[in-house]
């Protein structure tokens, strides 16, 4: 099942989707999760709380983290996934400082339950899992501009301590 995750950030339902370089890749089949009434009671209530647009950012940038973290084909962009959290939750000055601090706290709750939601999908299935993440980087879908993109310079094998020494 977790071929489908792919489907999850965006519900991709058009016959065909664009990756982030702008070139078609295939449509994966609608998700089937054990937690989808769940996922969907979630992405409710942090669309009401922040609106849909970047309700679907929170959720994205969950399941690029469990992705990244249960895979090791990819790795997390740190420093994108940041500054994209901290977009979500930017201070607006006519906030009172108690209503931002509530809205960051709720950002970063549901954030943990969508990926305790993602986790408990995902548990049983890491090889079918991690076979996504590959296939969403290699296509290069929108999911993936919060990983790391491999350098396309190889370096040389580092020597040891023990190697240089001699």
């Amino acid at each position: 099942m977790w071929k489908f995750i792919v489907a999850l950030p965006l519900a991709l339902a058009p016959a065909q989707a664009k990756s982030v370089d702008g070139s078609q890749v295939r449509t994966l089949p609608e998700p089937e999760f054990k937690y989808q009434a769940a996922l969907q009671r979630v992405d409710q209530k942090v669309a009401k709380l922040i609106g849909e647009e970047k309700q679907r950012t929170l959720r994205e940038l969950a399941i690029a983290a469990v992705l990244s973290d249960y895979c090791a084909a990819v790795d997390l962009d740190k420093n994108k996934f940041t500054s994209t959290f901290d977009a979500l939750a930017a201070t607006d000055l006519k906030r009172p400082t108690a209503e931002q601090r509530t809205l960051e706290n709720n950002l970063m709750t549901y954030f943990g339950v969508y990926v305790g939601l993602l986790i408990a999908e995902s548990t049983d299935r890491e090889h079918e899992f991690c076979s996504v993440a590959e296939t969403i980087k290699r296509e290069k879908r929108p999911l993936s501009r919060f990983w790391l993109t491999p350098s396309p310079v190889t370096s040389a094998p580092v020597q040891s301590s023990t190697t240089a020494r001699k």
